[in-house]
């Protein structure tokens, strides 16, 4: 066991010593972290995935997640205050949000650091929209619980729930791209192919907790709501 410690230690000094990205101890916060990705063998499993995504920036797997005809629908109020939905974000437009803020556009560095938290037990219902089999269709609610560092020390918070809706593989509307890479229908698979934003902005600014503070930068929390995060790193 000693010699193995000692081999362990030995070879996560060549890696520093070499410069290389070192996984156990990662000094740069936007390198993607090497942990196993979830498989999306369930409707659980997929939202697991996504959330792996975000938290380690694994844009690859993010790609293989959204069916071809999938729609983002924002969480918005009208200028009466009453909640209103607009389509804001289609498959080709959310692959490309993710894509600035995992890892940045030669105008746009990416964020420094993304935490995001689901619910702990994700539970699948039958959905219920016209058309919708239970057997091939899911929803799956659950609370966010978003945080994402940007460069300056402030932190884009989002905060709330979201709706998700899943198709089974051998259901799904699967992008040409991923066909072309040898995706078929699968019922062993699931695709997200809708996704309802229920965060809503929080009025004011915080700092260390404390509403209505005058934070400075690297104190600074914006709260928003998802459709406003991606329009920040959709621009």
């Amino acid at each position: 066991m000693r010699r193995l410690l000692i081999l362990f230690g030995a070879l996560i000094a060549a890696f520093a010593a070499a410069g290389c990205f070192n996984p156990f101890m990662p000094t740069v916060l936007n390198e993607r972290v090497t942990t196993i990705a979830p498989s999306p063998t369930t409707p659980a499993d997929a939202i697991r995935l996504f959330e792996w995504c975000w938290v380690n920036r694994g844009l690859d797997e993010y790609k293989e997640l959204f069916t071809d005809d999938y729609v983002f629908q924002s969480a918005t109020l009208d200028s009466a205050g009453n909640g209103t939905r607009d389509v804001v974000t289609r498959r080709t437009d959310e692959l490309e949000t993710a894509e600035n803020i995992f890892i940045g556009t030669s105008e746009r560095p990416p964020a420094s650091k993304i935490t995001l938290n689901f619910d702990r037990n994700l539970v699948p219902f039958p959905d219920t929209r016209v058309g919708k089999d239970g057997k091939w269709h899911k929803t799956i609610r659950t609370s966010v619980d978003l945080k994402v560092e940007v460069g300056d020390g402030s932190t884009l918070e989002v905060t709330g729930f979201a709706l998700f809706y899943l198709t089974r593989g051998d259901s799904a509307a699967i992008p040409a791209e991923l066909k072309a890479r040898g995706f078929k229908p699968d019922s062993l698979r699931w695709w997200i192919d809708r996704w309802e934003d229920e965060t809503l902005q929080s009025e004011g600014l915080t700092a260390g907790g404390t509403r209505g503070a005058k934070p400075s930068a690297a104190q600074l929390i914006i709260p928003m709501n998802m459709a406003e995060l991606k329009r920040r790193y959709n621009l």
